[in-house]
């Protein structure tokens, strides 16, 4: 049977989806449904949503091991928004077939709360109230420690309890409540299931902005976070019989690969004012994307 996809603009796009996947600051899985539904043209949207989990599934398979290197995850962190995720994870892929097999039904809603996290994240980069904030103020200053002195010191957990968890990272302690962290992960991995992607464009503004972690830490944190949401919501598109194109994955894949290769350095390089803009950028783009198109 013939490929109904042209191969190396499959590749390409998965090159460019893999790298702002591999980045930890979210929207790679919208990159990789926008390719599936305007260049590739796939009209199955429950396939769409079932191809792009894949694909952000095997991204970090390849960017985990590259930030655990540069000592940028959380482990307590990502195991406690793993506790309420697959539950989250499975409610949205059902819901989701069930309601939402249509991209039409969501794009326009999904476009506006793109934007919103958007603005929300430039307002943290560059809004003047923000420095008066102690808790954001501390966390940037950690995520720029941590860039400057390549994270000589991994984070460390301290403490953990029923009610907080003490992380230490570049000098400063971060607490966090393990219950808020589940909670989170619940929420982000029902709407990440319900719209088929990882939700790493809500994972990571929650991990800086809620819990106040470093956005340094929250990169690698973030993908780390989503992979148990990823199979919990595979598997249970799987169970609800969805088809998937494994030829098409055959091409995506390697491309994906490719691309995560690279995103750990470049977030590696960049303060956590950069991080956030590049995060609101990319977001701002993919939010104006399906509201006006």
């Amino acid at each position: 049977m013939p490929l109904t996809f042209d191969p190396w603009v499959a590749f390409i796009w998965c090159v460019f989806a893999g790298f702002v996947m591999s980045m930890g600051v979210g929207g790679g899985g919208v990159l990789a449904g926008i390719g599936h539904l305007s260049i590739l043209g796939i009209a199955d949207a429950n396939q769409i949503k079932v191809l792009n989990q894949i694909l952000e599934f095997a991204s970090r398979i390849v960017a985990v091991p590259l930030y655990q290197r540069q000592r940028r995850i959380s482990w307590s962190l990502a195991l406690a928004f793993s506790a309420g995720a697959p539950f989250g994870a499975v409610a949205g892929s059902w819901a989701s077939k069930a309601w939402l097999s249509d991209i039409g039904a969501y794009r326009i809603a999904f476009g506006l709360l793109v934007l919103a996290v958007a603005a929300r994240v430039g307002y943290e980069a560059w809004g003047a109230a923000v420095a008066a904030d102690a808790r954001l103020r501390r966390a940037r200053e950690a995520s720029s420690r941590g860039a400057r002195d390549g994270a000589r010191e991994a984070p460390r957990t301290l403490e953990t309890s029923l009610t907080q968890i003490r992380v230490r990272f570049a000098g400063e302690h971060f607490d966090f409540s393990p219950w808020t962290a589940a909670a989170g992960g619940f929420a982000i991995a029902f709407v990440g299931a319900l719209l088929g992607i990882a939700g790493g464009f809500l994972i990571t503004p929650f991990l800086a902005s809620v819990l106040f972690y470093p956005v340094y830490l929250a990169t690698g944190t973030s993908l780390v976070a989503s992979m148990v949401p990823l199979v919990a919501s595979v598997l249970a598109y799987f169970a609800l019989d969805v088809r998937v194109d494994w030829r098409l994955l055959a091409f995506e894949v390697p491309g994906i690969v490719v691309g995560s290769m690279f995103g750990p350095l470049a977030s590696r390089r960049m303060n956590d004012r950069a991080l956030k803009t590049f995060i609101a950028v990319v977001l701002f783009a993919i939010g104006l994307y399906y509201v006006a198109f």
